[in-house]
């Protein structure tokens, strides 16, 4: 996304009296990013050169998804007009500090090139998010990426984390389709990475998770971490160790005839 303000100087200073005299169309900032950053207060630009006209009626609006896993962020961006809605400036952290990391935002504003934020910074403080101490026994797969984790190394999870996330967030909607796997330590139970919100400003995001585990990872005795067993596990091993007693008591059935 590109150059700032000035841009839209210009854009006034030529339409001149055809903007004045129609005095209700709403002209909003329009772009669209999906990239992973190591450093997104500092390298990511969200600015735009593209201007959109509004139908009556319409807001401008600029939103943004942020999953961060390890030393890697993934933003999905969006600025322009939106046909409904109210007036309003949204900011949720989904999955809380430490572990996996997701926030929204998304403002909704009814002033020409009111959608004009350019930085990441302006409304997050990024150092928050940093992890101070590291556990010594649980490490998890960590990883975020657009589509597919292709490299998902075992790093070692903050402490307050309690077991490992693995799931994709399929997201549509404002000119986004596209899907984001994301893999990491997190003390939130089961596939609620977003906290159960399917909607942030125009995108909507289905989160789709691997069959859960049942319990989270425990220690065992010497300290190693203990993986949970998934839910086929323990069915296949109720009904084999049924069969063992069901076949111990037709034994017994058998030498009492006998």
């Amino acid at each position: 996304m590109g150059t700032p303000r000035i841009q839209y100087l210009l854009i006034l200073l030529v339409l001149g009296p055809s903007l004045l005299t129609s005095g209700l169309e709403l002209y909003c900032q329009k772009g669209l990013a999906m990239t992973v950053e190591a450093d997104p207060a500092n390298m990511f630009n969200w600015t735009t050169e593209e201007v959109e006209t509004c139908d009556k009626g319409a807001l401008c609006q600029e939103t943004v998804l942020m999953i961060k896993a390890g030393t890697e962020t993934a933003i999905l961006a969006m600025k322009g007009c939106i046909p409904d809605g109210e007036e309003a400036i949204t900011i949720v952290q989904h999955s809380p500090h430490p572990g996996l990391i997701v926030i929204s935002y998304s403002n909704y504003c009814e002033d020409s090139f009111c959608n004009d934020k350019d930085s990441l910074s302006q409304f997050w403080e990024f150092s928050e998010t940093t992890a101070s101490t590291m556990s010594t026994t649980l490490h998890c797969p960590t990883c975020v990426a657009l589509g597919t984790c292709f490299n998902a190394p075992s790093l070692l999870c903050p402490n307050g984390t309690t077991r490992c996330y693995q799931g994709t967030l399929e997201i549509t909607g404002g000119g986004i389709e596209s899907s984001v796997e994301v893999k990491g330590c997190t003390a939130t139970i089961g596939c609620r990475l977003m906290s159960g919100i399917l909607a942030v400003g125009p995108m909507f995001v289905r989160e789709v998770c691997p069959r859960q585990l049942l319990t989270q990872p425990r220690k065992t005795e010497n300290g190693a971490t203990c993986l949970p067993i998934p839910v086929w596990g323990v069915t296949a091993t109720i009904a084999i160790a049924a069969a063992i007693n069901y076949s111990l008591f037709l034994k017994r059935q058998f030498w009492a005839w006998v």
